[in-house]
């Protein structure tokens, strides 16, 4: 599955495991677009005018920190990404795209945003533009492989982690990319050794074991295949792919109840795995959408998975950061994860945040008694008498 992007450090580095469904578009002409990120979904990056043949020439500077006297706009655009603002972050990028035609780090972040927003076709349209004007920085364009395999344009794929490859051997997501390509175009020996590639550079890419794991499978070596899997659990315990394939390995091998044990919890993580997709997804064009995050959290909590409940409940209290129910709830789910350092980090920022509160340290005072901080729970049970209303 394509690996929803949480950061902006993280930006272009999805993987190309699955084909996703984008939602569906209508297409406007820019003079009927209008203004507003509503319009500016509606748009196709196809119809941006060009520039003069020499306008970028020789341009190598970094797509993704572009300086000097950037165009009107740029900043903004940025900064949209960073708030996980994505139909903003487009609104955005078009504008400067209208004003400075094929201008390369806003053609760049562009398909970066189509492609968080797995509009794969419109993503790889805006990213061929910008090798077309920036040849210097194919290196860069991992995404573009990323859309033709989820357009599932294997071939094309392929040479495109090859181009990415010839300039940047050691490009981790490229080798990942090229691998499922072999993958799916009938050579799982090439694929094999372009996972070894991968994790000579990179042991603990989970993924990768897991993927190793069904190209052992496919190449018919079990015993190495169930090892592979292992792995990949040790390494990310709530991916699903693994219990799959380790739950069809271990009863081939006569392992029944460990075996069963594989599959239920591949069961619990597939639905999981599947319900936390769609919500991200959903926040891609709604990213302030608390319903949608606190949901997000459940699944999570749902699993045991740690981290990345923190990252969502990070994301649903940096919406009202002050907000004591939020706050509070942040304490309750990481308690009930029995995440000591998290939930240590979360009645922190409590205290810190909302001091005047009389709940929080209500709810303060019940974790520092279970936590064995005896001072602390006296002047936290103190406070809340104080400030609690008569």
């Amino acid at each position: 599955m394509i690996g929803i992007l949480l950061a902006l450090a993280a930006i272009g580095r999805g993987s190309p495991s699955a084909t996703l469904q984008a939602p569906p578009v209508v297409r406007e002409s820019p003079s009927a677009a209008g203004d507003g990120p509503a319009a500016a979904l509606r748009r196709d990056p196809r119809s941006l005018r060009k520039a003069g043949p020499d306008r970028w020439q020789g341009f190598r500077g970094d797509p993704d920190e572009p300086q000097g006297d950037l165009p009107a706009g740029m900043r903004e655009a940025v900064l949209a990404i960073r708030e996980r603002d994505l139909p903003r972050a487009l609104e955005r990028l078009y504008g400067v795209l209208d004003a400075e035609p094929d201008y390369p780090p806003a053609l760049y972040e562009m398909g970066v945003v189509y492609f968080r927003l797995q509009r794969y076709g419109d993503a790889a349209a805006s990213l061929e533009r910008f090798v077309e004007v920036a040849p210097a920085l194919v290196g860069r364009t991992r995404a573009l492989g990323h859309c033709y395999y989820s357009l599932g344009q294997y071939p094309r794929a392929k040479a495109h982690y090859e181009r990415i490859l010839a300039v940047s051997p050691r490009e981790v997501e490229a080798l990942r990319g090229l691998a499922l390509s072999q993958l799916k175009l009938g050579a799982p020996e090439k694929a094999e050794a372009l996972l070894d590639v991968l994790l000579e550079i990179e042991p603990g890419h989970a993924e990768a074991w897991a993927w190793k794991a069904q190209v052992l499978l496919d190449l018919d070596r079990p015993e190495a295949a169930l090892a592979a899997a292992s792995r990949a659990r040790e390494l990310d315990p709530w991916t699903p792919r693994p219990w799959f394939l380790s739950g069809r390995l271990l009863l081939d091998s006569g392992r029944e109840e460990e075996g069963l044990a594989a599959q239920a919890r591949y069961r619990v993580l597939s639905a999981a795995a599947q319900e936390a997709h769609s919500i991200e997804s959903r926040l891609e064009y709604a990213p302030h959408d608390s319903g949608l995050l606190r949901r997000l959290v459940e699944v999570h909590e749902s699993t045991g998975n740690i981290p990345s409940a923190r990252q969502a409940l990070a994301r649903l209290v940096a919406e009202k950061p002050t907000d004591v129910e939020l706050r509070i709830l942040a304490v309750d789910v990481l308690e009930r994860m029995r995440d000591s350092e998290g939930v240590r980090i979360a009645a922190d920022a409590l205290a810190q945040r909302c001091a005047e509160e009389w709940k929080a340290w209500a709810r303060l005072e019940r974790y520092y008694a279970r936590s064995g901080r005896l001072q602390e729970r006296l002047q936290a049970g103190e406070k809340a008498r104080r400030l609690k209303p008569d």
